[in-house]
């Protein structure tokens, strides 16, 4: 094999791919890198055996060939070359050279032929098909609502649930969820069956990760395994078995009060509560006499407390409703529209974040017990 590329091509691949690096101590090999060289194309991969990546960068092949190297030693080179023009070639023991007009190196590497063999999806014929910058936004609103959980595996998925008339994704951590609803004149499909899987949550993390904004994604799947397909990059990852909860239960079908605020100053007196709150990531929301301004307080007793009066439009009562302060601000930071709505009912029940008049996103946030 022998290719030669530019530096900033071959680490653009290698950052993109390299999350799906393994770590196992029995089986060496998924610390390593695939190179692959054919038909004038160059391709990346990494696995870890639950989620592949699989990137192609532009280059020129010389020769036809791959070698499987050291991930983490490639990246240390490609990091520090000053010249932008690389050669990579092996010779007959498997090393791979890595060459500038300054510098040489010769990297002890495997045949490619040791590297895991990624499965491949049993059933091609039936795909989704959607814009990368929309299915990019879709994740990262759900994601907010999403952490690891080492006592409810169930929650360290994400919920991909689809019909010919929408895509669902839920994540949800029990302490809030995100559900984003994709209309059907968004995206293209020949499926004509709904159907529904659950996502790891790394894989889901990554997918956003990785998704440029100019791209379009194909999705495919089987009964173990999907893959999101781009013209450059691919992501397959094992599912996950199990059942996603009954989220629908716990969202509002009604509520004691309906706020609007500014999603900026809301912000803002959210950042300011956390100063004063920062060891409990607690606030506080009261409503003012005026009914026209929400109190958003904190306090620490080593530290002070704080007030921010935050304008509002408020229909219907609500009392003082204590909730992590981090929790809204993660959803906010996310939403595009210049005011956020805020349904709230007692300190005790659920209370739902959106943007007005927009059906297709909501956020579900429990308060805080006092």
């Amino acid at each position: 094999m022998k290719l030669v590329v530019l530096k900033n091509n071959l680490k653009l691949g290698l950052d993109l791919v390299g999350r799906a690096v393994g770590s196992a101590l029995n089986l060496p090999v998924l610390g390593n890198v695939l190179i692959k060289a054919e038909s004038n194309r160059i391709r990346l991969s990494t696995t870890n055996l639950e989620l592949a990546i699989t990137k192609n960068i532009f280059g020129k092949v010389v020769d036809e060939g791959g070698v499987t190297i050291p991930y983490g030693l490639l990246t240390g080179i490609v990091n520090n070359l000053s010249s932008e023009r690389v050669t990579l070639e092996t010779d007959k023991k498997n090393n791979l050279i890595v060459k500038t007009d300054n510098y040489e190196a010769s990297v002890q590497g495997m045949t490619a032929n040791d590297f895991p063999i990624t499965p491949k999806i049993k059933e091609t014929k039936e795909f989704i098909e959607i814009k990368s910058a929309l299915l990019k936004e879709a994740l990262n609103q759900i994601l907010v609502a999403a952490q690891f959980s080492d006592v409810r595996q169930e929650l360290n998925n994400i919920f991909f649930d689809f019909s010919t008339n929408a895509i669902k994704l839920v994540a949800t951590d029990s302490f809030r969820l995100a559900e984003k609803t994709i209309a059907s004149q968004e995206f293209s499909t020949n499926h004509t069956e709904k159907f529904s899987v659950l996502i790891p949550l790394k894989t889901a993390q990554e997918l956003a990760r990785i998704l440029k904004e100019n791209e379009i994604v194909k999705i495919y799947h089987d009964e173990n395994q999907i893959l999101f397909k781009t013209e450059q990059t691919e992501l397959l990852s094992r599912l996950s078995e199990g059942s996603f909860p009954d989220y629908a239960a716990v969202i509002p079908k009604e509520f004691a009060a309906e706020i609007v605020f500014s999603r900026e100053e809301f912000l803002s007196a959210l950042r300011l509560a956390g100063i004063f709150g920062s060891r409990t990531s607690e606030v506080k929301l009261k409503p003012h006499e005026s009914k026209k301004v929400v109190e958003v307080t904190s306090a620490d007793q080593a530290l002070g407390e704080n007030n921010y009066m935050l304008p509002a439009k408020i229909q219907g009562k609500f009392g003082e409703i204590v909730f992590n302060w981090r929790y809204i601000a993660d959803v906010l930071k996310t939403l595009k529209t210049e005011d956020v709505w805020f349904g709230v009912n007692s300190e005790n029940e659920p209370a739902e974040i959106k943007s007005p008049g927009d059906a297709s996103y909501l956020y579900i946030l429990k308060p805080i017990a006092e």
